[in-house]
């Protein structure tokens, strides 16, 4: 998977961030990091692939001058990477907010599994702590493509999914597209590291879940508890 995200960056390079981005943002397993971090190697003119290396003797010593040619700009780059992580995450947003009452197969599965009851429950929560939930989750790969349509299905108004998904996304696309332009010389030696950090952000993130559903059973049993008897 990764070097065909490579090759398809190096090759269309904007399109191919944001194409990318709306495909991850939509729930293909693709990395966010590795197309980020590896178009801010290539605008890197020194390190960059793309750079076209003119070379020709000088008259005096035939010393090797290095002409830089074409790169990606680094603003254009985080402008496509920022639309294209909005588009991906809105398509998910308005796939949970209007496709779970379709007439298909897929809608009438997620109909049963959310029916009306616990689909208040969705609401109620994300009505209270959505805007948090969306912003954090942004950051935790594998949550935060259901957690795009969840806020979907809680109504949530689009203006504010778009803001409190913005902000979260403003924090993270231009810094690992930066992150990949300063470290373009150790791009490998960056790749590795992230991926180190990555395991620790899934064990996190798991830990955050496990304590998120202990303490929702604990407060619907003290709920339950608290309901007299008819």
């Amino acid at each position: 998977m990764i070097p065909l995200i490579q090759v398809l960056l190096t090759r269309f390079t904007y399109i191919a961030l944001a194409l990318l981005l709306i495909a991850a943002g939509c729930g293909v397993p693709i990395p966010e990091d590795v197309p980020l971090i590896f178009s801010g190697y290539l605008c890197n003119p020194h390190e960059s692939p793309l750079a076209d290396i003119a070379a020709a003797p000088t008259a005096t010593n035939h010393a090797m001058i290095a002409t830089p040619g074409r790169v990606p700009d680094l603003e254009i780059m985080i402008l496509f990477g920022m639309t294209g992580m909005l588009v991906g995450d809105s398509i998910l947003y308005f796939v949970g907010q209007r496709g779970i009452d379709a007439n298909n197969f897929l809608s009438r599965h997620i109909r049963k599994v959310m029916h009306s009851k616990r689909r208040d429950r969705v609401e109620k929560y994300f009505r209270k702590h959505g805007n948090w939930t969306l912003f954090v989750g942004r950051f935790i790969p594998g949550v935060r493509a259901l957690i795009f349509a969840l806020c979907g299905i809680s109504r949530m108004p689009y203006w504010r999914f778009v803001v409190v998904d913005g902000l979260a996304g403003l924090i993270s696309v231009p810094t690992l597209i930066y992150l990949g332009y300063w470290q373009a010389a150790r791009i490998n030696w960056l790749f590795r590291e992230v991926d180190k950090v990555k395991h620790y952000i899934y064990i996190a993130a798991g830990i955050a879940l496990i304590i998120a559903l202990v303490v929702f059973l604990i407060h619907r049993q003290q709920q339950t508890g608290k309901t007299p008897p008819k």
